[in-house]
């Protein structure tokens, strides 16, 4: 019944596809990255407890200090005297709630100056601090003939940060393009690789507006965890290229038997539907039990993971592609387009004396 529906009525399932993708699509506006381990909804335990109990009466990072670490680089020693023009800067910068006392090294050739900040390190605001005033007044202050960085957790996950930016606009182009290699390979066709990268495209898009929309909208998180843009491009993006590969295939398969374009879209779709909603239901349901763990990453990943291969298995490979399918008939595989099997190969004369 699907599939007659789609070959009927094409465009409206196209459209309507479009239109729910496009509004899941529509969560990615604003959507920040969250570096935080647990968060407020995490596993409670005694570490958790008790730097819960610190926050009430120290500043909120008291519990986890951001820490300057300075060396002597001129060969000379180094005395609280001389780094006291830097710890009296780093307590003038807003969001710096205390500067502890200089803890100098036995061989007074290195120096530690605890800033306990004003907000959990774990937090962006903290990331933001670290990475931008913090180290401004570090560079700023130092002594002279004296190196010194900025450690901590809120440091670390501020570099993370931006060597997972640098990653991901890496990676993301370069697998795009060995996809569409291997999309063309298979397809033997130009446009049928472009339609099928634009809807898995698509559908990661929809993915993670909708855990964006769950997790940082509707349950106020600080944001979506930052590993799950790449989890979902390696599950969705590779479960779902690999059913848009299997329908697609059928659908040319059918495309080259007598008849129009649009009988053999629902051919395919009555044909293999089943077999991609059975593994995607299947797989759906192994990665979103995960939504039961115990931690809001585990949560979000098992979510965001099995909504992502339902829509890439009921909506992009049942309805969205083949409804493309019977909308551009056999232009999809431009430009070498399938043709009848009747006209293709003409039967042997003796074959078709016995037919006649």
């Amino acid at each position: 019944r699907t599939g007659e529906w789609i070959a009927r009525r094409p465009a409206a399932a196209a459209i309507a596809s479009v239109a729910l993708l496009g509004a899941l699509a529509a969560g990615l506006v604003g959507i920040r990255m969250d570096y935080g381990q647990g968060g407020p909804d995490g596993p409670r335990t005694a570490a958790s407890d008790t730097a819960s109990e610190i926050a009430r009466a120290l500043p909120a990072g008291a519990s986890d200090p951001a820490g300057v670490f300075v060396t002597a680089s001129d060969g000379g020693t180094l005395t609280t005297g001389r780094l006291d023009g830097l710890a009296q800067a780093l307590a003038r910068v807003p969001g710096v709630g205390r500067v502890a006392p200089v803890v100098l090294s036995d061989d007074r050739e290195a120096a530690r100056i605890d800033v306990l900040l004003t907000v959990d390190q774990r937090r962006q605001e903290a990331r933001d601090l670290v990475a931008g005033p913090l180290r401004k007044a570090v560079a700023e202050h130092r002594p002279e003939g004296t190196d010194a960085h900025v450690g901590g957790t809120a440091a670390v996950f501020s570099d993370i940060s931006v060597a997972v930016d640098e990653d991901l606009r890496v990676v993301f182009p370069v697998a795009a393009v060995l996809i569409a290699l291997i999309l063309l390979l298979l397809l033997r066709s130009l446009l049928a690789p472009v339609v099928l990268m634009l809807s898995v495209g698509l559908g990661f898009a929809a993915t993670l507006g909708a855990a964006a929309l769950v997790f940082q909208h509707a349950l106020e998180r600080p944001g979506v965890d930052f590993t799950l843009p790449l989890v979902l491009f390696l599950f969705v993006v590779a479960l779902g290229t690999d059913y848009n590969i299997l329908i697609t295939d059928r659908i040319r398969e059918e495309t080259e038997r007598p008849g129009p374009v649009r009988a053999a879209v629902a051919r395919a779709v009555r044909h293999t539907a089943p077999a991609i909603a059975t593994a995607g239901l299947v797989l759906a349901i192994s990665f979103g039990s995960l939504a039961a763990g115990p931690g809001s990453s585990t949560r979000q990943i098992g979510f965001a993971t099995g909504l992502g291969i339902l829509l890439s298995a009921f909506l992009l490979s049942i309805v969205l592609v083949p409804a493309l399918a019977a909308l551009l008939g056999r232009s999809l595989w431009w430009p070498s387009r399938p043709r009848d099997a009747a006209r293709r190969s003409p039967a042997p004369e003796p074959e078709r004396a016995m037919a006649g």
